[in-house]
């Protein structure tokens, strides 16, 4: 009897132990997200006019969250050149459209090049 005590509580402590350490799914929208806000930003991101006239070109990574008021928060820019990662975060973090609420707390990465010749 005992033993059978002591195997039923090691299975259910095994588990326990199981789903309390199990990663969190990866959700279905985060694809869908990327693409909304990809799009999104494509209109409210324009080649600014500083880096035209100096033939300046860079790549941009952004990590972004979206706030539930469907506002975007910039949690880090990476970058070479720190002019037009500036430019990039203060274009993102301006930006507001009431369609991204929908995917509230997901984060995108994102590649945002400016490149003046392709």
């Amino acid at each position: 009897m005992k033993t059978r005590i002591a195997i039923v509580t090691m299975l259910l402590g095994l588990f326990f132990a199981g789903t309390a350490f199990a990663g969190e799914p990866v959700p279905a929208m985060k694809a869908e997200a990327t693409k909304a806000v990809s799009e999104f930003l494509q209109d409210e991101i324009d080649y600014p006019a500083f880096a035209t006239e100096t033939n300046k070109e860079c790549t941009v990574y952004v990590d972004i969250l979206v706030n539930a008021d469907g506002t975007l928060n910039v949690n880090e820019a990476n970058g070479k050149l720190g002019c037009l990662k500036d430019h990039v975060v203060t274009a993102i973090e301006d930006a507001k459209s009431k369609d991204l609420a929908k995917y509230a707390g997901q984060n995108v990465v994102l590649k945002i090049d400016f490149k003046l010749y392709e």
